[in-house]
């Protein structure tokens, strides 16, 4: 069998985060496409918007199950879980580094790092005054910012307002830290991208809580969440228009494909969907041009929604002369919508109190939109694309995007803390908050190409912690992620962490829960290996840190699938399923897949799992000529859903020549 190291397939999800200072609300996508092998150099979006959907405007994108066909389509919808409104911390005000109940008060990561990074601020520290965004020629103190704590100090440096104080003209327009423009810290960068996946997947914290005499209010508890999202993953829709000015033809329509965005026709399938059939929310980019506004939908409803001939679709773009329909040859049925979504503001300042209420009871704190286009639909009226008309050609989502995970950002906040507040708030009797300790190795290594051996690197811990839950963060930047092997080892126990998967994707920045130390010591030295088992990309272990806790995590219910084994035909794209009930009640705090399968070429199969209208790939075709999988995977898609009902697992060989069975499989799940 002739199958290369690193087969090509389909990646759909991607990363949002900010750029590297001060950009915000600006997201930078890190999405691999690699259908053709690699993704480009530069890992961004190339093939931009075309008329009928493409790769890149394809509602599949999203890996939820969709219905394409215009009749069978709500015509109206809201989430069922509304997403909670918050500040987007601006980044001219340090971000969430920002004092935002008065100066006399410390901010969220002042008080994280007093509660949880053993920082003391130390005498005369609150009489400091912090650089004052709103009066930037009052006198300020420097001896601030260097005594900020490890969380404090990074985010003030790397996402807050240090270009307009650092003595350097960072805008290159000739004046230093200058009033006017913050010294090019625009007024709209901020948090947006962290606070949209935060709002949608996170509960809102409820009341105040404290913690080592340290009180953290509701919009401190929000502002630590955005702050540990500010790095998500997500599936994207649609690619972002970086120009300033957008040329259009002589009817309105824009020229350029990368801002003719999103597709009109991929706009109302994942709408219609998403909150009409799944009652879920997910964001969209609502400015078509270079600023990025993130907001998280609310609701949606069809105004109006008239069949008509392509005549008519040519007139409603501007075209009344032709005869035929210009931008589709596939289309040969049109209707003309109007839409009118809902989505969620940011308030000017956070907040002491909930404000969902306000939201469901006072529609405060939501914001409106509505959109005119044509939707192109086959002769059995399935939806193929569509084209914004009238105002919305200049007035339309730039792209749409589910978040699935967060993935940090600040790597002095731990998000399980930050987590154990949010639920604390959410309690009208909590308990104490647990203890974690955190042990860090900073030596950047770099990882050698297509080496067996490749690096170690050790953390030695001195205090004699009894483990109940251990969970290790790793921060590798590498080109290839399906090229490594990343092991931890400590007393002889090696586990493995990643074993060559992600194909293509670009750096692995994970944090990893590790079940195999539990109740033991965390005295001694642990050991992380790294190997690169493929030439061409090349890497760096930027830093790794163990998360010790000595409370247990919780423990899962294993929910194991019968009828099993079955065989797996051999190079059969429909390959086989093997579904699972769960009957239990809940929503989704943590899920595993448990898997044994006998095969004679692991390389050959691809394995996804799918629930309640949800996806996530397990495998990939990884693996390459090995025999038999017996793995256990962690999954993100499904958390904060209903745990009851079907849970299905595809299997499909895509090579000829080797064969094999599902042994068996569970589901190993937490609830919240």
């Amino acid at each position: 069998m002739s199958i290369s190291a690193k087969t090509g397939f389909h990646v759909g999800a991607l990363l949002i985060a900010t750029a590297v200072l001060g950009s915000g609300c600006v997201t930078d996508l890190d999405e691999s496409d690699t259908e053709s092998g690699k993704p480009d150099s530069d890992g961004k979006i190339v093939d931009g918007k075309a008329d009928a959907w493409n790769s890149t405007n394809n509602p599949s994108r999203f890996r939820v199950e969709f219905d394409y066909e215009l009749a069978n389509l709500p015509m109206s919808g809201a989430a069922e879980v509304t997403p909670w409104p918050d500040t987007y911390w601006p980044t001219y005000k340090d971000s969430t580094n920002q004092r935002w109940q008065g100066t006399d008060v410390m901010s969220p990561l002042e008080k994280y790092d007093a509660a949880f990074n053993g920082w003391e601020p130390g005498e005369g520290f609150m009489e400091l005054r912090p650089f004052n965004p709103g009066n930037c020629t009052a006198e300020w103190d420097k001896e601030y910012y260097d005594r900020l704590g490890p969380a404090a100090s990074y985010m003030s440096k790397n996402k807050g307002n240090a270009k307009a104080r650092d003595g350097v003209d960072s805008d290159d327009d000739g004046e230093i830290d200058e009033c006017g423009d913050n010294d090019g810290v625009e007024s709209w960068w901020g948090l947006c991208h962290a606070w949209v996946p935060a709002s949608i997947l996170e509960k809102e914290p409820q009341h105040s809580v404290t913690h080592n005499g340290v009180t953290f209010e509701v919009g401190d508890i929000k502002g630590l969440l955005q702050t540990v999202y500010d790095r998500s993953s997500a599936m994207m829709l649609g690619g972002r228009c970086n120009e300033k000015e957008v040329e259009r033809d002589e009817h309105g329509r824009i020229t350029a494909d990368h801002c003719r965005d999103t597709n009109a026709g991929a706009f109302h399938v994942v709408v219609t969907n998403m909150m009409g059939i799944h009652k879920r929310s997910f964001a969209e980019d609502r400015t078509y041009d270079y600023q990025v506004w993130n907001q998280p939908f609310r609701s949606y409803e069809v105004l109006s929604q008239e069949e008509i001939d392509a005549k008519t679709a040519m007139a409603a773009m501007g075209q009344p002369d032709a005869e035929q329909y210009a931008y589709n040859e596939d289309a040969t049925r049109f209707a003309k919508v109007r839409t009118r979504v809902k989505y969620i503001t940011e308030p000017h300042q956070t907040s002491t109190e909930p404000l969902v209420p306000k939201v469901e009871n006072n529609n405060a704190y939501t914001g409106s939109d509505t959109y005119e286009y044509i939707l192109e639909m086959t002769a059995e009226g399935e939806i193929i694309g569509g084209e914004w008309i009238g105002y919305s050609q200049t007035t339309h989502p730039d792209f749409l995007w589910l978040p699935t995970q967060a993935r940090g950002g600040n790597p002095n906040v731990d998000i399980d803390m930050v987590r154990e507040l949010l639920e604390l708030s959410t309690m009208d009797d909590p308990p104490p908050v647990s203890q974690i300790a955190t042990f860090e190795n900073t030596t950047v290594l770099d990882i050698p190409d297509n080496d067996d051996q490749g690096i170690t690197s050790t953390i030695t811990v001195d205090d004699d912690i009894t483990i109940g839950s251990l969970k290790v963060a790793v921060e590798i930047d590498h080109s290839y992620i399906g090229d490594l092997q990343v092991v931890l080892e400590k007393d002889g126990i090696k586990v493995p962490l990643h074993e060559q998967t992600g194909a293509g994707a670009d750096d692995l920045h994970e944090t990893f829960e590790v079940t195999e130390h539990a109740n033991l010591s965390a005295r001694g030295t642990w050991t992380l290996s790294i190997s690169d088992h493929a030439n061409r990309d090349v890497g760096k272990l930027k830093s790794w840190s163990l998360l010790v806790s000595n409370t247990p995590a919780a423990t899962p219910t294993e929910h194991a699938a019968a009828d099993l084994p079955i065989s797996i035909p051999d190079n059969d794209d429909e390959g086989i399923i093997s579904i699972l009930n769960v009957t239990e009640a809940g929503n989704v705090d943590t899920a595993k897949v448990k898997l044994a399968l006998t095969h004679t070429y692991v390389g050959d199969l691809t394995i996804t799992l799918t629930h309640g209208g949800g996806s996530q790939v397990l495998h990939s075709r990884e693996g390459g000529s090995s025999n038999n999988l017996n793995k256990t995977f962690t999954t993100t898609a499904f958390e904060g859903g209903p745990l009851a009902g079907d849970w299905t697992l595809t299997v499909t060989d895509e090579a000829g020549q080797d064969v094999g069975a599902l042994d068996s499989w569970s589901l190993l799940a937490t609830t919240q």
